[in-house]
């Protein structure tokens, strides 16, 4: 017998064997929609007798049009509706006859500065999902004392599968940062160049922050590694208003200075009462950074960066909704680069722009949902260097300066189209949904690049690379997708979610098909044990970076011998395309356990196993098995013809448990610990997005941390009005190199690591009022234990401070002022 009929035949015993989803009844309709009449997904509805000796009980889910279907037998009951995100409809009595339509509205959670209580958790064993999911909602993003809070990047870290590495790149479970797909609001929010996630977002404007990993729905699928989706805040019928960080902060740090600023103004309401709302969040960020290590007058850096992100919902009808959001990001920085091994004369001034809207249509009609959406983005960045001398990499660390003056512009056009049909009985229920989109995407790129030297031990010239070309290109791109999930729910306590998604991209012509399954299975009678699994395979969207390289400029590198004479003629590096090109991808097994231990905690372990192939990297046709080097370009005496090629693999392993909390009002705490481990084939740097040399075993990823323990909280003080935030963040040290003078790798890749490392960050808020306005006044420590955790470390063998650790970070302190809209009456 074939494989899929086999599978058929296994799944429909397994349907007849465990009792049929929905009993016969009459039959309750309904439909869950927030306070702007927007549908709300997945809530969860139960009824159960009014009767409190009765221990029956009817369950059912919202589809994405935010209808749910019951089948109860007559009778009075009450019915409670539960969503992330949103107040609980608690105790709402009802009578069923014969049949009953309902339509529930339950509101958006707002912080406690503007409620009683905003405990927003729902039971996290209900089996309606399936995915392997992590959520840091608004509350949480505002309330835990994460370092440098006010930029959104920084806020990933509350995640147990995420880490932050010295130069700020973030990573989920292993991956690369542009192994992930991030959404606004339904719409890809990445760098078009590098795949890399760089808008700038006000935490104030943010709702949730959902990352879903391994097994998640085929509508994403523009990374291996997952999805992070952005919900933004909406407004409603009220106007509320919040400042924060509005006074100057004063930095202590040899001598007293104006510090880092970060002021943000969020503002939401009505356009039109009852029919159309918004909200926007400004957002702008002074900052310095004092470099301890370097001489006075050339340890700082200072930037200016600036966001607004508006979104509005417009009720054409009550069964047309229209959304739109527009965000525009502004950075300028100068002294770009600037650390312990870095000094003034190596920076760069930066100069970023970013422009994103969208528009999406959502029409229901009855139990049916559409959505059409299209949004624009544009990219723009230029970094300019400190003059034309050569950069120079040396034991001591670099000098001279940078060798890169660039201005690049990207474009991405994206549509999409998603569709919900209406639940239909077969063998159980099933909730079919669809969709597809398309993206056009262009890069400009234009580079001039003077010369880089490489200096010994001894302070003698060992090579000097410069570059010949026109440096001036452009590549353009298109991509297509197609998508198909059945939410099949076999039983009251078996869900089954099978999918599959079809990828194409005209640069490399080629398709993939992605398949996906995952099941949800409640086994025991209390149902408050939840047994998750699943498998799928995910694919990368490609980068234009690699394809613009091929176009760029050729590099010449010249080897000296003794006295700084050349040993031959300059050797050239060029950059090709491979033939059959494919997609990465990456197969995914996942499962968990999720136990709710009391009616606010819960518990939960989960495995992931990735296993990567067919990444971009390029490759030394001519000497493919050439020592590894941490250049920019492997210095040799022979030519090198590096070809873009499917060779690149990356493992990922993790075991996590978690422990999470709720209590009254938006206080909680959450604890974990993560055994993981991330390899990959490809020597991974600072230096090129794309690796340039494989290697032929696995060795440490440069973000790879084997060991963390995270925990955080947002707890009530005796005293009314006071509150206290922790976070403690401990992890294995990042691994890293050591090199010979010539910068080829001395034993093996990511051989040694950095000192264990650990924060701690202790905050205590009060809330006041004067004069009828709310503030919420904090003062903090981060890093109270004044760990050194370095960022930077003399890797070259020989070299008088070789293994000596730099960057510490410090002990800081914090103060943030919030400031709310008037208080109503009590």
């Amino acid at each position: 017998m074939p494989r899929e009929k086999l599978v058929w035949v296994v799944l429909t015993l397994c349907s007849l064997w465990i009792a049929p989803a929905e009993a016969s009844g009459s039959s309750l309709n309904g439909r869950v929609t927030d306070e702007n009449d927007a549908p709300v997904a997945s809530a969860r509805i139960t009824v159960r007798p009014s009767n409190p000796a009765s221990a029956d009980r009817w369950q059912a889910q919202t589809s994405p049009a935010g209808v749910f279907k019951l089948s109860v037998p007559a009778g009075n009951y009450l019915i409670d509706v539960q969503r992330e995100g949103y107040y609980e409809l608690k105790d709402r009595p009802i009578h069923i006859d014969t049949a009953l339509e309902l339509t529930l509205v339950i509101d958006s959670v707002r912080e406690v500065f503007q409620s009683v209580d905003v405990n927003e958790q729902p039971s996290h064993v209900d089996i309606a999902q399936t995915s392997n999911d992590e959520r840091l909602t608004g509350t949480e993003v505002l309330d835990i004392p994460y370092p440098n809070s006010h930029n959104l990047r920084n806020t990933l870290q509350l995640m147990t599968g995420v880490v932050i590495d010295p130069s700020g790149g973030v990573h989920f479970n292993g991956s690369s940062e542009n192994q992930l797909q991030y959404v606004l609001n339904g719409f890809n929010l990445t760098n078009p160049i590098s795949g890399q996630f760089q808008s700038t977002l006000a935490p104030e404007s943010v709702r949730s922050l959902d990352f879903s990993s391994a097994r998640y729905s085929p509508e994403f699928g523009k990374g291996t590694a997952g999805v992070l989706a952005i919900r933004t805040e909406n407004g409603t019928d009220a106007f509320h208003y919040t400042a924060t960080d509005f006074i100057p902060g004063v930095q202590i740090q040899q001598g007293v200075r104006i510090g880092n600023w970060y002021p943000r103004i969020g503002v939401s309401g009505p356009i039109v009462r009852g029919r159309a709302w918004f909200s926007d969040t400004v957002e702008s960020q002074y900052t310095t950074a004092l470099i301890t290590s370097l001489p006075p007058g050339q340890d700082t850096r200072t930037g200016w960066e600036g966001s607004n992100l508006l979104h509005a919902q417009v009720n054409l009808t009550p069964k047309n909704i229209l959304y739109a959001d527009f965000l525009i990001n502004l950075n300028n920085v100068s002294r770009y680069g600037l650390g312990p091994l870095d000094p003034v004369s190596t920076t760069q001034t930066v100069h970023g722009r970013e422009y994103f809207g969208s528009l999406k249509d959502q029409l229901y009609f009855g139990r049916v949902l559409l959505e059409f959406g299209y949004a624009h983005n544009e990219f723009s960045n230029s970094q300019t260097p400190q003059g034309q001398s050569p950069y120079v990499f040396s034991p001591q660390g670099r000098g001279g300066n940078y060798f890169v003056t660039s201005t690049n512009a990207a474009a991405r056009d994206q549509f999409l189209v998603h569709g919900y049909a209406p639940h239909f009985s077969f063998l159980g229920s099933h909730q079919i949904e669809a969709g597809g989109g398309g993206d056009l995407l262009r890069y400009n790129g234009d580079f001039h690049r003077s010369s880089y030297e490489l200096l010994g031990l001894s302070n003698q010239l060992l090579s000097q690379t410069s570059f010949v070309g026109s440096g001036l290109f452009g590549v353009r791109d298109a991509e297509a997708s197609a998508w198909l999930l059945d939410t099949w729910r076999i039983a009251k306590s078996f869900q089954i979610n099978a999918g599959v998604r079809w990828d194409w991209d005209r640069l490399l012509h080629d398709a993939g098909w992605s398949p996906r399954i995952a099941f949800s299975w409640a086994p025991l009678a209390d149902s408050r044990t939840r047994v998750t699994g699943g498998y799928s395979i995910t694919r990368d969207a490609v980068p234009l970076q690699p394809f613009g390289r091929v176009l760029d400029q050729t590099a010449l590198t010249t080897t000296y011998g003794a006295n700084d004479v050349p040993v031959g003629p300059p050797s050239a590096a060029t950059f090709t395309l491979g033939s059959n090109l494919k997609l990465p991808r990456a197969t995914n097994w996942s499962a968990a356990v999720d136990r709710e231990i009391s009616t606010h905690l819960n518990a939960s372990v989960s495995y992931l196993r990735r296993r990567g192939t067919d990444g971009f990297d390029f490759v030394n046709t001519l000497e493919p098995n050439a020592p590894p080097s941490l250049l920019p370009l492997p210095s040799a005496t022979a030519a090198g013809v590096y070809r873009l090629s499917n060779l690149r693999r990356d493992d990922f392993d993790s075991v996590s448990l978690t422990v999470h909390q709720t209590f009254s009002g938006q206080h909680e705490w959450m604890a974990s610990y993560t055994r993981s481990r991330a390899e990959s084939n490809a020597v991974l740097d600072a230096n090129t997005l794309v690796p340039l040399q494989v290697l032929p075993s696995l060795v440490p990823m440069p973000w790879d941390a084997p060991n963390r323990i995270l925990a955080w909280a947002y707890l009530p003080l005796p005293w009314k009005n006071w509150s206290l935030a922790a976070l403690a963040d401990a992890r294995t040290g990042f691994p890293f190199s050591v090199q010979q003078q010539t910068g080829v790798i001395a034993g093996g890749v990511g051989s040694y690591r950095y000192p264990f490392n650990f924060d701690l960050n202790l905050a205590i808020e009060r809330i006041i009022t004067l004069h009828g306005y709310r503030f919420a006044l904090r003062g903090g420590v981060d890093n109270l234990t004044n760990q050194k955790n370095p960022t930077a470390v003399y890797n070259i063998i020989g070299s008088p401070q070789y293994l000596t650790f730099l960057g510490d970070e410090g002990r800081h302190f914090v103060v943030r002022i919030r400031f709310f809209e008037k208080t109503g009456p009590k």
